[in-house]
Order: structure tokens, then C-alpha cells, then sequence
């Protein structure tokens, strides 16, 4: 296999197993790729000029540190300065007036930025697209809003920043739903999966949190049940998206009877539709303002 600017991080990973540490020596940025969980995530759409940005270091830089360890690579316009790194944003987006939040210093800070994103993404109007500035991909953010009616656009910067684009879901009824008098998606902030009897569940929880996630069973009788079963982790040293990463990773080691007993700084919000995906649900428990803690397990029929 030779290696160019367009090779896919995902397929040098494939082909060379082992070159996951290679690429993580190459810049503090790329450890990242030693996380399975967000690297099955980041490889498979990032390729060696994309990373070489990401990890702002020149790409003929990149494909020398392969070289140096034993791999075939081809140095063909991999000098040359990108022009199109950017792709031109949609119409429907560009035309609307933009509101930026930069989450950056938020998540750098070790802070959970979830309750004002999704406290700004309620006011967003259909004149309005909502920007989130961040250094990695949000996959899970992208998730949920698109379950809360938004349709999203992504791309970079030059400086390899992650820029994610929402909009409202405005479109207007077809000629079918038309022809039966069928309504359309409101053009509004709200959950379009949920089932008239979830959403009325729904309504006497907190906006903020899912409620078929919420478990009120008693942390202690949970945390009885599985004794001798609990494979206990602490992510509260770890930075942002590294605790959901960590916490999504050793959930799917998880083997029958066991539950994961995290430690964390608060309840990750991003991390409750990503368990409910996987068939888990959680109880939690609450010590002080930076110190939650969890249990994990695989949700039963009777839930």
C-alpha cells in the first residue's frame, strides 16, 4: 500500500494496525486516534492532508514520519498549499443570520458545555443558524439536535477547527402530504422520534435531560445488585470528549451481568442518547457540585 495526501486515516489504520501509535507520536492531536470509540468516528472521514490540518503541521511532514517507520508513501502535491479545504455552505444556511457559540474555552475549562448549547438552541428561529465552534468532530451533539428538528452542515477552518452549522427543518409540505392532508414537521425546537405518550412523559421531566434514560430506581439497591459485578472507572482527570469516549469504550466491554461504575465531574448529557442507542440506562448519584456518580447497565425488559 503507498500512502499519499488523500489516503484515509481509517485505511492506513486497516492496513497497518500497528501504525496507530506511529500517528500518535506525530502530534499531541492525533492520541485521540488511540481512543477506538472516537476513532472509528474521526478515521474514517479524515484523511492525511485533513489530519495534517488538524494537527496544523505541513503534510509532507505527516507522510515523512510514515516513511521514516517502514511505510510506503508518495509525496505528490504534498507541498502544495490547499485552496479548497473549505466547501462553500449551502444556500438555505448562508442566507440566514448566524448566531456563534465557541465552546472551546468552555470544554477547556473541563466544563460539560450541553445545558447552553441546548438552552440557545431553543431560541433559534428559522431566520437563525446556530454555529458551534469546536476542535473535534461533535458527533453526539450533531445527533441530538438533529432528533430536536435540525438539519446541520459541517466543515473547517484553516486552522482545522470544526465549525457545525444548524438549522431549523423547515421544509414545506410535498404534494402527497398535501394530496392527504398530512401535516408537516413544525419548523420549531422539539423531539420529532418521540411517540405521543413518550413526549407526554417527557413533559414533566427537564427539558434538558431524556427522559426514557432516567432510571428511578435506587442507586443503592442498583449498585447491591451488581456488587462483585461493577467494573469501576474515574474520568474526572480526563478532558473533554475523552470521559464519554472512555465511559462508550468500556460500556461495550461490558459482558453479561455487569455494570460500569463511573466516577465522573457531572451527568454527561451527550453521553444519554449514545447508552440509549446501546441498550443501557443508568442510575446516578449526586456527591457534590464536581463529583456524579454512575452506574451503567444493560436495560432489562421490564424497563
Amino acid at each position: 500500500m503507498i500512502i499519499n495526501k488523500n489516503t484515509k486515516i481509517s485505511k492506513i489504520l486497516k492496513t497497518y494496525p500497528e501504525s496507530i501509535d506511529i500517528i500518535a507520536a506525530i502530534n499531541p492531536n492525533f492520541k485521540k486516534l488511540q481512543n477506538p470509540i472516537l476513532r472509528r468516528s474521526l478515521a474514517t472521514r479524515v484523511s492525511v492532508k485533513d489530519a495534517a490540518r488538524i494537527g496544523k503541521i505541513p503534510v509532507i511532514e505527516f507522510l515523512k514520519s510514515l516513511e521514516k517507520a517502514g511505510y510506503q508513501v508518495d509525496y505528490t502535491g504534498a507541498d502544495d498549499k490547499d485552496q479548497d479545504s473549505l466547501n462553500l455552505m449551502p444556500p438555505d444556511f448562508s442566507k440566514k443570520e448566524i448566531v456563534t457559540l465557541d465552546v472551546r474555552p468552555v470544554i477547556n475549562a473541563g466544563k460539560d458545555p450541553f445545558g447552553h448549547i441546548n438552552k440557545v438552541a431553543k431560541t433559534i428561529k428559522p431566520h437563525q443558524v446556530l454555529l458551534i465552534i469546536n476542535d473535534f468532530e461533535p458527533i453526539p451533539l450533531i445527533d441530538y439536535l438533529i432528533g430536536k428538528n435540525f438539519v446541520h452542515w459541517l466543515t473547517q477552518d484553516n486552522e482545522g477547527n470544526y465549525l457545525s452549522y444548524f438549522k431549523l427543518n423547515c421544509q414545506k409540505p410535498g404534494l402527497l402530504k398535501r394530496l392527504f392532508g398530512k401535516k408537516d414537521i413544525p419548523c420549531q425546537y422539539h423531539d420529532v422520534a418521540q411517540s405521543k405518550k413518550t413526549k407526554s412523559k417527557q413533559h414533566r421531566q427537564s427539558n434538558d435531560t431524556p427522559a426514557d434514560l432516567v432510571s428511578f430506581e435506587n442507586f443503592d439497591r442498583i449498585k447491591n445488585k451488581y456488587q462483585g459485578h461493577l467494573k469501576e472507572i474515574d474520568v474526572r482527570h480526563l478532558e473533554m470528549p475523552l470521559p464519554m469516549q472512555t465511559i462508550l469504550e468500556n460500556v461495550e466491554q461490558l459482558t453479561p451481568g455487569e455494570a460500569l461504575f463511573v466516577h465522573h465531574k457531572r451527568l454527561p448529557q451527550f453521553l444519554l442518547p449514545e447508552l440509549k442507542k446501546r441498550h443501557f440506562t443508568y442510575v446516578s448519584k449526586d456527591l457534590n457540585p464536581d463529583n456524579v456518580q454512575l452506574i451503567i447497565y444493560k436495560t432489562s425488559k421490564k424497563l
